[in-house]
């Protein structure tokens, strides 16, 4: 009885050995890898044709498009597909300069559905002349998706061209032309007078000068007859102060177009300085304190085709010493 029960134990401590390695044989892997998702995305230009016309067919690169894959969790063509697992993994990526992406997508070896979505946009449809590009009208450039098979260790492309479907036009019977803005920017400086020995006399008001070459001046135009919008236009002062704006507009009388400018010149930092009359002759400047000059701005109407404005001279004339 006693060796009966001694190999009992025995034939059970060997089959609980057995069933422990047996479990070990069964453990859980993921059998997950990647692949690669890349592309080139781009949208069409007009360009001249070389034969005095227009051709809307060539191409420009688009950076900052969004590209999206979006890759199910479960079901039979998903990520673990013998698995109830909900939802998906999103993976997202925009283009560089050159119209280019690459997403790293996780993925299986039977294969997973990955849904590639490039995202659209509205903007402007240009022109390019002698690789100089001119804003265009605003147009409407529609995205697409498109459904790939993605085996780890394999890659794949999606590319996307673009085309643009313009939201608005210039009527036929616009008459586009050119306008001319000019004019000169002033500092009013102090100026004192002295004769003999007598104290200098501060003279009211004193006196404007040109200010000095590079000072930005800012044109808003109010509808640009190419986008239809309010356009932004900015130039700067010569050694003589003076600024010039060539712009295109269009004729007078064309309904809805008011062809108004704002000119301005933003805060600039300098000196208030002091110049000197001795006897009647222009003496040394004196410097003056640190301090702001306040912007400034003048406002010119109706600047329709063949319009030569000259002459919009503003100044500078409030200043803040520091």
């Amino acid at each position: 009885m006693k060796k009966s029960l001694i190999a009992l134990s025995i034939t059970l401590a060997l089959f609980s050995c057995k069933k422990k390695e047996s479990n070990s044989d069964f453990t859980a892997t993921d059998v997950t890898g990647t692949s690669i998702v890349k592309g080139n995305v781009n949208k069409n230009v007009i360009t001249p044709n070389g034969n005095g016309g227009w051709t809307n067919t060539n191409r420009v690169n688009m950076s900052g498009v969004v590209v999206t894959i979006k890759v199910n969790k479960g079901g039979a063509s998903g990520l673990y597909p013998n698995s109830t697992a909900n939802g998906a993994d999103v993976y997202s990526a925009t283009t560089d300069a050159n119209g280019n992406y690459a997403i790293s997508v996780k993925s299986n070896a039977t294969g997973v559905s990955a849904l590639i979505t490039i995202d659209g946009f509205t903007g402007t449809q240009d022109t390019i002349i002698n690789n100089v590009t001119k804003t265009g009208l605003y147009a409407t450039y529609f995205g697409t998706s498109t459904t790939r098979t993605l085996f780890m260790g394999q890659n794949t492309s999606f590319d996307h061209n673009f085309t643009a479907t313009n939201v608005s036009s210039n009527p036929n019977n616009f008459n586009i032309g050119t306008a001319q803005l000019s004019g000169s920017i002033s500092l009013n400086m102090v100026l004192t007078t002295k004769t003999g020995t007598a104290l200098p006399v501060v003279v009211g008001g004193g006196t404007n000068i040109a200010v000095p070459a590079g000072i930005t001046v800012y044109m808003n135009f109010d509808k640009d007859p190419s986008i239809l919008a309010t356009k932004l236009y900015t130039t700067t002062t010569d050694a003589n102060g003076r600024y010039s704006f060539t712009f295109p507009t269009v004729a007078s009388t064309t309904p809805g177009f008011f062809q108004n400018a704002t000119v301005w010149v933003a805060d600039y930092a300098s000196t208030r300085d002091t110049l000197r009359i001795v006897n009647g002759v222009s003496a040394p400047t004196t410097t003056g304190p640190n301090g702001v000059f306040g912007n400034s701005t003048t406002t010119q109407n109706g600047l329709f085709n063949n319009e030569i404005r000259n002459a919009t001279n503003f100044s500078f004339n409030g200043f803040t010493a520091n």
